[in-house]
């Protein structure tokens, strides 16, 4: 699915989820193009649960709990357990 949008010359893609259910092998592919594509200047929109994967790939983080933006920052200024503990923020209280 995201070769064909490639063919297609997008700039800016919204990708929710892109490894979920992919193997190791295919998961470094995904993360190798998306880095690829950022380089060459495309928008990339990357929406996913697993932490460390957006780390990884983001250059800013929205960390979003319960349908709203909590908190706003470059990733290299955070990590996995400051993710975690912002996103269960709201649980704790109820």
């Amino acid at each position: 699915m995201l070769a064909r949008w490639l063919m297609q010359g997008c700039t800016v893609l919204l990708l929710d989820e892109p490894t979920r259910g992919v193997d190791v092998g295919a998961r470094s592919e995904i993360y190798a193009l998306v880095r690829r594509l950022a380089a060459e200047g495309a928008a990339i929109v990357l929406v996913s649960s697993e932490v460390p994967e957006v780390l990884g790939l983001a250059d800013r983080v929205l960390v979003v709990r319960e349908g709203r933006v909590v908190h706003d920052a470059p990733a290299d200024e955070l990590d996995e357990g400051r993710v975690l503990d912002l996103v269960m923020e709201g649980s704790r209280a109820s």
